[in-house]
């Protein structure tokens, strides 16, 4: 089991306001790998938690329903949760780099159109090319290229 306390514990930021204009700098884009790392491993937790339909257990009606319950979310920030869990579970490439922190979350969430099962053999040829083009992209012109993407794929 991870013991989040002491991981937290180990992340505590030095007093900010004495660090060197560079240093700061270079925090601000290690702490959003970081947290885009996390929040990778919270995705593929979400979906084990979904394919197992863990929810069912305590009588939720659905693993939406579930998350804004335990983890106190929105509807919104549920279902796009589920939808960016299950995107980086069926995309292996853009997966392995949302867990490596080299994509965020919203790239992911803008690849997930991409990753319904109707298109999944597709999808899995095009992947490779979404992570890589995710890495210097932002998550909206990634949307874009997944729009187009789409279009092309006759969608």
């Amino acid at each position: 089991m991870i013991d989040v306390e002491s991981l937290l514990a180990g992340v505590v930021a030095p007093d900010v306001d004495e660090l060197p204009d560079a240093e700061v700098a270079l925090m601000v884009v290690e702490v959003r790998r970081l947290v885009d790392a996390t929040d990778a491993l919270w995705s593929r937790l979400l979906a084990e938690f979904d394919r197992r339909e863990l929810w069912r257990l305590d009588g939720a009606r659905s693993a939406a329903a579930w998350l804004r319950r335990e983890c106190r979310l929105v509807h919104p920030t549920t279902a796009t949760a589920l939808v960016v869990a299950r995107a980086a579970r069926a995309l292996p490439a853009s997966g392995a780099a949302f867990r490596a922190g080299n994509i965020s979350f919203e790239h992911l969430r803008a690849i997930a159109p991409a990753a319904t099962p109707q298109r999944r053999e597709v999808a899995l040829r095009a992947d490779p090319i979404f992570a890589r083009a995710a890495v210097w992209m932002n998550p909206r012109q990634m949307g874009n290229v997944v729009r187009t993407w789409l279009q092309l794929a006759g969608e």
